[in-house]
């Protein structure tokens, strides 16, 4: 075991890394929170699969440690509201959850961002990981869409079928792609602005950031060729 967590903490904090966190924040968010979170069984397996993101986000900031002991209180607090929640799904529960679930992701993408924008030659992991930063966000708004219709009630959001992660997950990247479809519309003030700012997000961080990504690309393909 004393090998193992080394070696575990090396991959995390490695750029190969960012596949595995890719493929498994990707498969949670348009896979299993859509179509299990209706089932008893499939409830339990969707907390086992976030509790493994929240495992795995704390190696992944391991080598950053001025990040680290936020993540672990707000990962700890995160799991322990997921599971009570599944045990007694109150407002009170739900709401203490979804706030640590915000600040251990916030914390992520910016883990995350560091690792991509540091310096080193641009690869495809690099990639990966402003499309993984890009995720994180819509998560981060779907939570914060939730606990804004937890504290105000159902009058803060139109045509929402359910209180569930499920369909703040769908307003969130709605708003985060300004696709709108408009079956769901904010009500409350709160829920309006936040999702006026992920739009704006949406449209900025593809032109800014992925735009860095492709400079720096260039910059180090231009002294690749000067030292030719």
């Amino acid at each position: 075991m004393r090998r193992f967590f080394p070696k575990l903490i090396r991959f995390w904090n490695e750029d190969r890394s960012l596949t595995i966190m890719l493929l498994l924040l990707s498969l949670f968010i348009f896979v299993f929170v859509p179509l299990l979170s209706r089932e008893k069984n499939g409830e339990i397996f969707i907390r086992i699969i976030y509790s493994t993101l929240l495992i795995s986000g704390i190696f992944s900031v391991a080598g950053h440690k001025k990040y680290v002991r936020i993540v672990i209180i707000a990962a700890a607090v995160g799991m322990v509201g997921n599971w009570i929640s599944s045990a007694e799904p109150n407002a009170l529960t739900l709401v203490i959850h979804d706030l640590a679930a915000i600040l251990f992701n916030c914390v992520f993408v910016l883990v995350i961002l560091v690792k991509t924008f540091q310096a080193g030659e641009i690869t495809y992991h690099r990639i990966e990981g402003s499309i993984i930063a890009y995720l994180l966000m819509g998560l981060i708004f779907a939570y914060a869409f939730q606990v804004v219709y937890l504290l105000d009630g159902a009058t803060a959001f139109n045509n929402i079928e359910e209180p569930s992660l499920k369909e703040f997950l769908y307003f969130s990247f709605t708003s985060l792609t300004t696709m709108g479809y408009g079956d769901i519309s904010p009500v409350h003030p709160i829920a309006r602005s936040l999702a006026n700012l992920e739009a704006l997000i949406g449209q900025l961080y593809p032109a800014i950031l992925i735009a860095r990504l492709v400079s720096m690309e260039f910059e180090a393909s231009s002294r690749r060729k000067g030292k030719v």
